[in-house]
C-alpha cells in the first residue's frame, strides 16, 4: 500500500469554512454515529468545545495540503493520564483515493507523532457494533476489542458501541 498524498494539521479559525463543508460532504459519518445531517454551524459548535478545553484537539486531513477530506478529533489524557481517546474519524464520502488507505494513512502519521512527540501509551475509540465497515476499519488498524460497550443515544434509539484499544510501541 502506498502512502497517499495526505497531511495532518491542526484546525485553525481560518479553516473552519473548510471544515464545515468537509463535514458537509460527510454524510454517512453524521447518519452513522447521530443519526441526521451534519448541523450547519457543527465546525463552529467544535471549534468552540475546542477553544474551551486544554485536552482536545482537531487535526484535518489534508489532500496535498490543498483540500480538507477529513478530520481527527480527539481528547488527551482521556479517560485517564496515558491515554488518547479518538472521538471522531471522519472522511468525506467521496474522496480522491481509497478510504481505508486514506484513513489507515491517518492513522499511522496520527500513532507515529503520538509516540515520538507524547507520553500517550495507549489510544482508544469506540464504534456502533452493528456497523461492520468501521468494526473491520478498526481492527484492520491494529485495534484490539475490550470489553467495555457503550450504548449511546442515536436518534430516537439507543446503540451498542464496542471500545477499541490499541497500545503504542515506543520507539527507541
Amino acid at each position: 500500500m502506498n502512502a497517499p498524498p495526505i497531511l495532518l494539521k491542526p484546525i485553525t479559525t481560518d479553516e473552519l469554512a473548510d471544515l464545515q463543508a468537509m463535514y458537509e460532504a460527510s454524510l454517512d459519518y453524521f447518519m452513522t454515529f447521530t443519526g441526521e445531517p451534519v448541523l450547519p454551524i457543527q465546525a463552529a459548535n467544535d471549534y468552540h468545545q475546542l477553544l474551551e478545553s486544554e485536552d482536545r484537539a482537531i487535526l484535518g486531513i489534508w489532500w496535498e495540503q490543498e483540500a480538507l477530506i477529513g478530520s481527527l478529533d480527539c481528547r488527551f489524557h482521556h479517560p485517564k493520564d496515558g491515554v488518547l481517546w479518538i472521538g471522531a474519524l471522519i472522511l468525506r464520502d467521496e474522496l480522491p483515493g481509497e478510504r481505508e488507505d486514506i484513513g489507515l494513512w491517518a492513522l499511522k502519521i496520527f500513532e507515529e507523532w503520538l509516540r515520538i512527540a507524547t507520553d500517550i501509551q495507549e489510544v482508544r475509540t469506540a464504534a456502533p457494533l452493528k456497523a461492520a465497515n468501521y468494526v473491520r476499519f478498526w481492527r484492520n488498524a491494529g485495534y484490539v476489542l475490550t470489553p467495555e460497550l457503550l450504548r449511546l443515544p442515536v436518534s430516537d434509539k439507543f446503540l451498542r458501541f464496542g471500545v477499541y484499544r490499541k497500545t503504542l510501541r515506543r520507539t527507541e
